[in-house]
């Protein structure tokens, strides 16, 4: 499953640098990709796409540690959606 953020930051480093350090707890919790985009023409929007395995593991994690991340990343997401079929397979 997909998960998409949406939001406009301040702050663009703390946030990175948050990913970065969180990365192996992102893992530990059941999230197999991150990837996070500052946008070319506007960069104060931001979005972060996340790879879960299903929405319940997700919501566990929305539930526990992702506001404590969200607040060390200095970020409010606007938007957050998910997303459960893909077009193409995740291998290529």
């Amino acid at each position: 499953m997909l998960v998409v953020f949406r939001t406009r930051g301040v702050d663009w480093d703390r946030f990175a640098a948050t990913l970065r350090t969180h990365e192996e707890d992102l893992s530990r919790s059941g999230c197999s990709r991150v990837e996070a985009f500052r946008n070319r023409n506007h960069p104060a929007e931001w979005i972060m796409l996340q790879h879960w395995p299903d929405k319940a593991t997700f919501d566990q994690f929305a539930a526990d540690i992702g506001p404590h991340l969200d607040l060390e990343a200095g970020v409010d997401w606007t938007d957050v959606s998910t997303w459960e079929t893909s077009a193409l397979p995740e291998d290529g």
